[in-house]
């Protein structure tokens, strides 16, 4: 797996701004239909297609996958001694992103229906797009563990107090409490809250080791700023009141990153909406043991 041509293969898109997007493209033997992948937080392409990406091959589906400006091999928000902090000042960014690249390559690759299809940060920016930026050539959505809420609505409103103080402190570039640069030390596989398979919980940290340029750690004041404002927004009744998509959302009902109690209020809202619990699957749904992916698969 450590070896995929997309490290070498792989193509960038030119931002408006100058900042790169990191692209792959891959092609089935017969194409029945398109998917655009995006990335939840700390993937980038080898991860997502090392088995995810081969199994929508099987099934026909020309895929296309990016990674985030901020993660993998896309440019970084910060660099030097911060290029690691997952950073970002705003959300929409990431929909602006979004919105070039799907004009420029998505809309030249397709072939076919275009299912778009994310994991729990890339589900949120994907709703949000959908949403406020792209109202048609979409054909249906799939979500894994969206991330439409962190927690509980008192932690929700301490957080978003917390980290307002700390960018109006200036603090925005600098990590959260409890957040580091990665270390392969504090991802001990033991009470992880994102997998029960040990191989597969080890891919990510593998490519990390042999590629360190992939490598991203926690999460900065600023990011944690832009996540809450952005799941407050989404959190208000009406917000999804004109999402008319078929929309497939697959959770896990032992996810303590993404908790299926918060999920279920807000999924509620989605019109056109099929809500797919997985009894006992943690938080990286496809990354699970065989016995959680086929019923997802499914």
């Amino acid at each position: 797996m450590l070896d995929h041509p997309a490290l070498s293969t792989s193509k960038f898109h030119h931002l408006g701004d100058g900042k790169r997007m990191r692209y792959a493209l891959s092609e089935p033997e017969k194409v029945r239909c398109t998917i655009l992948i995006a990335p939840g937080r700390r993937e980038f392409i080898e991860k997502k297609y090392a088995e995810m990406g081969r199994e929508f091959l099987q099934r026909g589906f020309r895929i296309i996958m990016f990674e985030w400006r901020g993660q993998g091999l896309s440019d970084r928000f910060l660099s030097g001694a911060k290029r690691q902090h997952d950073h970002v000042p705003d959300f929409g960014i990431h929909l602006d992103d979004l919105s070039s690249f799907y004009e420029k390559i998505v809309r030249a690759y397709r072939s076919g229906p275009l299912l778009v299809a994310g994991h729990s940060m890339g589900s949120h920016l994907l709703l949000r797009w959908l949403v406020e930026r792209q109202k048609t050539g979409i054909d249906a959505v799939l979500l894994t563990a969206p991330m439409l809420a962190l927690s509980s609505l008192p932690v929700h409103v301490t957080a978003r107090a917390m980290s307002w103080t700390a960018l109006r402190l200036g603090h925005g570039a600098d990590y959260a409490p409890g957040q580091h640069d990665y270390n392969a030390r504090d991802r001990a596989f033991d009470n992880n809250p994102l997998t029960h398979d040990p191989e597969r919980f080890a891919l990510m940290e593998k490519y990390f080791a042999a590629y360190p340029d992939l490598a991203i750690g926690g999460v900065t004041w600023g990011w944690l700023d832009a996540a809450l404002k952005s799941m407050h927004l989404m959190q208000q009744r009406r917000y999804f009141e004109q999402l008319a998509l078929p929309i497939l959302t697959i959770t896990g009902g032992a996810d303590h990153v993404t908790p299926p109690t918060e999920l279920g209020r807000i999924i509620k809202r989605i019109p056109n909406a099929t809500p797919v619990v997985i009894p006992n699957a943690r938080h990286d749904i496809l990354n699970e043991l065989a016995i959680y992916r086929l019923e997802a698969w499914r």
